[in-house]
C-alpha cells in the first residue's frame, strides 16, 4: 500500500512474481557473484554514469556534451578521500597513450579505447564507461554497413562483364578503322603498323627497326609452324633449351638444379600430358614432398631458418615489386613476419601469401608462353566486400581496366579472382570466361543455390563447380591456389562442373607441395 499512488496492484503483483521466478534468481545470483569482487570497484554509490557526467561538466562549466569513456571511468572509481588507486591510474594512462596512437577512424568503432585496454569480453548493445541505455549506434552515430551477399557480388560481376564486352567491341571497331586508314598510306611506317598475317611454313621477310626511324636492317625467313610439343616434331628446326640442361657429348652430366626464368624452382607435380600444356612443362614432384600432415620439408626449414636470422623477426618488412604482367598493372606487396608464419604453421592465408603464389605461377608456368593469353589474374586486394560496399563504381572501373589491359581479348581466356568475404573471412575462387561463362569454386559450401539466383542477364551462365572440399577451417586459401594451379597446368578454359578427374580431392601432400614451391620461390627471388 506504500506505493499505491505510484503503481497499480496489477503492476505490483507482476513485480513480485518476477522477483520470485527461479530464472530471475539464477541470473541475479550469477551477476551478484560477478560483481562481488570487481577488479576496479565503482565508488559513486547510486550515482550513475549519466548523472556523474552531468555533474562534472557542470562543475567545469564545459561546453562539451560528453566525456571520454576512460576519463569518466576513472572519476567513477575515486572515493571520498580523492585517492586514485594505482591499478585504476595504470588503466587510465594506457588509455591516454592508446588514444593518441590510434587513427581517429579506428577509435570510433564498437570497441572503445577503454574496452581495448581492459581486454575483457563486451556485451552487445552497450558502451563501457557510459552507463545504462547508451548503445554503440547512438553513441558513435556510425551507420551500419552490410556486407553484400553472394548474389549481389555475382550480379555486380555480371554487369561488369556486359560493360567489358561492349568496350571490347568498340575497341575492335576502332582497331579495324585505324588499320584500314593506315593501309592507304604507302610509307614504310604504315606497312609496319598493320601487322601482316604470315602464311604457314617458311617465308622470306625483311627486318625493320622503329627507332629512331623506321628502316630496314636485314633480311631473313619467317618460320610460321605449329608449336612443337614432342622432341620428334622438332627434328630439323631450332628449339630453345635451358642452358643448365645442355651438356657437351664428352661431358658426364651431374644432377642439375632445375631452374627457370629468374631462378625459380621447377619442382612441380606433373598433372597434364605433354600435349595438354603448351610452353612450360610441369615436372613430377620429388621425394622431398611431405606425405604426412605436420612434416616440414628441407626447403621449408631452410627458409624458416633464414627468416629467424633476419630482421623480419624484429618487426621489419619487405616491400616486393611484382612484374606488371601478373595483375596487368604495377603492383607491390608487403611481406612481414605474420605472412611467413602462415606458410610455416599452415595457418589461414592472407592476401600477401595469395598474391605471392600467383606471382610464382605467372613466372614459372606462364611467362613467355601462350598461357599468358589464356589466363589472367585479378588482385584480391582491389576487389573485396569492403570496396564493393563503400565504392562499387571504383570496383567496376578496376575490373574494366583489368579486362582491357589484356589486349583485344579475341582469344578465349579465363580471369581468376580470389575473393574474400573480409574480416578474415572465407576464400573462394571466381573464374570468369568473358565470352560465355562464370565459374564459382568454393571449397567449403557443398550445397549451391539455384543458378537463377545468380543470373542478371540471359546470356550469362554461372557454373557452381563441384570442386574438392576442405575438412577444416584454415585450408580455403590453399585450395583456391590449388584450383588455379590445376586449371593453368591442364590449360583448360572450360572447367567441368564436377571438376577434373585428375583431382577429385586434395590431400595434405598436395597443399604441402605448393608451400614448398612458394618457399623455393621466395628464396630464389631473395625476398628475405
Amino acid at each position: 500500500m506504500k506505493y499505491a499512488e505510484i503503481i497499480s496492484a496489477e503492476e505490483w503483483d507482476n513485480f513480485v512474481a518476477k522477483r520470485r521466478n527461479k530464472k530471475f534468481h539464477e541470473v541475479s545470483d550469477k551477476n551478484r557473484k560477478r560483481a562481488s569482487k570487481p577488479a576496479y570497484p565503482y565508488k559513486k554509490g547510486r550515482t550513475g554514469y549519466a548523472r556523474l557526467q552531468q555533474r562534472i561538466l557542470a562543475e567545469e562549466k564545459s561546453d562539451a556534451t560528453s566525456l571520454p569513456e576512460h576519463v569518466l571511468w576513472k572519476v567513477a572509481r575515486v572515493g571520498k578521500d580523492g585517492v586514485v588507486v594505482e591499478a585504476v591510474q595504470n588503466v587510465y594512462d594506457e588509455c591516454e597513450t592508446l588514444s593518441q596512437t590510434l587513427p581517429s577512424t579506428e577509435v570510433q568503432d564498437c570497441r572503445s579505447v577503454l574496452s581495448r585496454v581492459l581486454n575483457v569480453p563486451e556485451y552487445s548493445g552497450r558502451v563501457r564507461g557510459k552507463g545504462f541505455g547508451v548503445t554503440p549506434s547512438s553513441f558513435y552515430k556510425k551507420p551500419k554497413t552490410k556486407n553484400p551477399t553472394n548474389k549481389e557480388v555475382m550480379e555486380t560481376l555480371a554487369e561488369l562483364r556486359a560493360q567489358v564486352l561492349e568496350l571490347q567491341k568498340e575497341n575492335a571497331r576502332y582497331r579495324e578503322e585505324r588499320c584500314g586508314s593506315e593501309a592507304k598510306d604507302t610509307s614504310d611506317r604504315a606497312s609496319i603498323n598493320c601487322q601482316p598475317k604470315f602464311p604457314e611454313g617458311t617465308t622470306p621477310c625483311q627486318l625493320y627497326l622503329s627507332s629512331p626511324t623506321y628502316r630496314i636492317v636485314g633480311k631473313g625467313k619467317v618460320h610460321n609452324t605449329s608449336e612443337t610439343t614432342l622432341m620428334r616434331d622438332a627434328v630439323g628446326s631450332f628449339v630453345g633449351w635451358p642452358s643448365d640442361l645442355i651438356f657437351p657429348d664428352a661431358g658426364t652430366p651431374t644432377r642439375p638444379t632445375h631452374k627457370a626464368g629468374k631462378g625459380i624452382s621447377r619442382r612441380i607435380e606433373s598433372i597434364a600430358s605433354q600435349k595438354e600444356v603448351p610452353g612450360r612443362k610441369l615436372k613430377k614432384a620429388g621425394k622431398d614432398i611431405p606425405t604426412t600432415s605436420g612434416t616440414k620439408s628441407q626447403i621449408m626449414m631452410r627458409l624458416e631458418k633464414m627468416v629467424k636470422e633476419s630482421d623480419i623477426m624484429h618487426g621489419a618488412i619487405r616491400s616486393v615489386d611484382f612484374d606488371e604482367g601478373v595483375f596487368g598493372i604495377a603492383h607491390s606487396e608487403i611481406i612481414a613476419k605474420e605472412d611467413m608464419q602462415q606458410l610455416f604453421e599452415h595457418e589461414e592465408l592472407g592476401i600477401a601469401v595469395i598474391h605471392t603464389y600467383i606471382w610464382y605461377m605467372y613466372d614459372t608456368l606462364m611467362r613467355g608462353t601462350e598461357l599468358c593469353n589464356r589466363f589472367n589474374f585479378i588482385a584480391a586486394s582491389r576487389i573485396n566486400t569492403t570496396f564493393i560496399t563503400k565504392n562499387p563504381t571504383s570496383v567496376k572501373n578496376e575490373l574494366v581496366d583489368r579486362f582491357m589491359a589484356a589486349g583485344d581479348n579475341t582469344t578465349p581466356s579465363l580471369y581468376f579472382l580470389p575473393f574474400n568475404s573480409g574480416n578474415g573471412g572465407h576464400w573462394v575462387l571466381v573464374a570468369m570466361d568473358l565470352s560465355r561463362l562464370m565459374y564459382y569454386l568454393d571449397s567449403a559450401i557443398l550445397k549451391f543455390r539455384s543458378k537463377k539466383n545468380y543470373r542478371n542477364r540471359k546470356d550469362i551462365t554461372w557454373v557452381r563447380v563441384q570442386c574438392p572440399q576442405q575438412n577444416n577451417s584454415v585450408d580455403c586459401g590453399f585450395f583456391v591456389l590449388r584450383f588455379m594451379r590445376d586449371i593453368i597446368a591442364l590449360n583448360r578454359i572450360d572447367i567441368p562442373k564436377m571438376y577434373f578427374d585428375e583431382y577429385k580431392s586434395y590431400s595434405r601432400a598436395h597443399l604441402d607441395e605448393m608451400k614448398d614451391e612458394l618457399c623455393q620461390f621466395i628464396i630464389d627471388q631473395r625476398i628475405i
